[in-house]
């Protein structure tokens, strides 16, 4: 394998950006005939697909979603992007959702995630070699794509690691943060809150004390991984303790957007945004509507429509509605979503 930078340049031209996939193959498919792509990702008005990051986990075909998206790659006519769910697989983090993939996970989340392929030997070679010649963010002078956060110092602290593959230089930060754990004013009672915490994490029904040390934890190793601030991004505590992806936490997003000052507009999955069909209206993390530019100069776009959800509506179809769980692309320059149902629907600046 041929090491490159992990921040590579966006080809000029029109693009078709699309969100998080999460292993949902069906969706993905019918959106690249929405989009009107053929097989290989050629389009009769030479545009270009771009793959947000996490492609995987939780849905129902995670090696279909890859070898699509490697099959697209290798005919030059797409480009793909890590987000934080391909550097877990990178680096043997056995997060939720990845059963497919690790068996021991598999056996935690049995009772979650009941339909979806299980990889082979063959397959997890392949996916794991494929996914580790990615980048982890995209630009040109008119456009900046990452997973999740354009965060400039770890931005700058990535670019001067020159040619590198993604595994390397995750691993690189993350040993370096793990010498420094032990100097943080934190430490100690992290030690002594980490046993607790870890016997009753993934308990969802387990009344969880605040523990703050652990949410330090959580912070500490977010932030000094620049590739992990990048495809996560930037938290802050938590009010309460929550539980959410199979484990009890303590810190929490935050909207960065509203600190990003560039006039080079930015466009990111991640977040989990939902499309309500009637009002636009956001919970959570965002306060705008549904199609709206974010940040302060409006020039920041989540492309991110919670298809990863759609689990839920196949175990449980009363806690979301299937309408609120699409798969996405933003049409650039023309600031058009397009969904895998077929809607379409201008966003506002």
């Amino acid at each position: 394998m041929t090491q490159q930078s992990l921040i590579r340049k966006l080809p000029d031209g029109a693009i078709d950006i699309v969100g998080d996939i999460h292993g949902e193959i069906d969706a993905l498919r019918d959106l690249l005939r929405h989009l009107g792509y053929d097989s290989q990702g050629y389009h009769p008005e030479n545009r270009r697909l771009v793959f947000i990051g996490d492609f995987i986990d939780r849905g129902i075909d995670s090696p279909a979603v890859v070898n699509t998206i490697r099959r697209l790659t290798d005919s030059g006519n797409a480009l793909a992007i890590l987000g934080n769910h391909e550097l877990n697989l990178l680096n043997n983090d056995q997060k939720d959702g990845s059963g497919w993939f690790f068996e021991k996970q598999r056996v935690r989340e049995q009772h979650r995630y009941l339909q979806y392929k299980i990889a082979n030997e063959k397959e997890k070679e392949e996916i794991i070699n494929y996914i580790n010649t990615l980048p982890i963010a995209l630009e040109n002078s008119n456009l900046r794509i990452i997973h999740a956060a354009w965060l400039d110092k770890h931005i700058d602290t990535i670019r001067k690691l020159g040619n590198i593959d993604a595994k390397t230089a995750f691993a690189n930060f993350r040993s370096h943060a793990k010498q420094l754990e032990k100097q943080q004013v934190w430490y100690s009672q992290y030690i002594k809150e980490h046993e607790f915490y870890h016997q009753h994490h993934r308990d969802e029904n387990f009344a969880m004390p605040y523990l703050k040390a652990v949410g330090q934890y959580d912070l500490y190793h977010g932030e000094a991984n620049p590739m992990r601030a990048i495809t996560c991004g930037t938290e802050c505590f938590a009010k309460t303790p929550f539980y959410a992806a199979g484990r009890w936490r303590f810190v929490t997003r935050q909207p960065w957007w509203e600190e990003y000052n560039d006039d080079i507009p930015v466009v990111i999955g991640h977040y989990w945004r939902q499309w309500y069909a009637n009002s636009f209206v956001q919970k959570s993390l965002f306060n705008e509507p549904a199609n709206q530019w974010l940040g302060k100069k409006k020039n920041i776009f989540c492309v991110d429509f919670s298809i990863g959800a759609l689990w839920k509506t196949r175990m449980i179809p009363s806690v979301i509605s299937p309408k609120n769980c699409r798969l996405s692309a933003l049409r650039l320059p023309e600031k058009i979503l397009i969904f895998n149902n077929g809607e379409t629907a201008a966003t506002q600046e």
